[in-house]
């Protein structure tokens, strides 16, 4: 089901879609509804559910994941993220490590951008994922 939720939750993003939690009761909102297509809508109905418990699983990563995530979100055009964007383009050798990590995943049966990724990591992928995590936290506070 998993497939069918990021598939989803990428052509909400795609459209401009902005889902957020509300602080105060804690349901998902989704902003910007009008610019996404009826169809899409209509399939995020009935998986609504399965996207609250995704976005609640992304919420609960660490920090860490959560870096890598939104790298592949913008990897995969789903998002835009000027900090990601910015520090990929400008430190080449966290472009090259976050290549590495994908080709890990790809080698442990990661074949599907829709899948999500967490359950292909091995220890190799797991080295890699915290050498790219503190590179973008040296390039955050300035440092390379």
């Amino acid at each position: 089901m998993r497939v069918i939720v990021l598939f989803v939750l990428s052509r909400i993003w795609k459209f401009g879609g902005i889902i957020e939690r509300d602080k105060n009761d804690g349901q998902l909102e989704l902003k910007n509804h009008q610019n996404i297509p009826n169809e899409v809508l209509k399939a995020a109905d009935p998986i609504f559910p399965e996207i609250d418990a995704y976005l609640k699983s992304v919420e609960g990563m660490s920090a860490t994941d959560k870096t890598l995530w939104k790298m592949i979100t913008v990897f995969a055009g789903w998002q835009k993220n000027d900090s990601i964007t910015n520090f990929l383009n400008n430190d080449s050798v966290a472009l090259n490590l976050f290549l590495d990590y994908q080709a890990k995943l790809n080698g442990n049966g990661w074949h599907d951008i829709y899948e999500d990724w967490r359950q292909f990591e091995n220890d190799e992928s797991t080295k890699l994922k915290n050498e790219i995590y503190a590179r973008a936290v040296a390039f955050a506070k300035g440092a390379k």
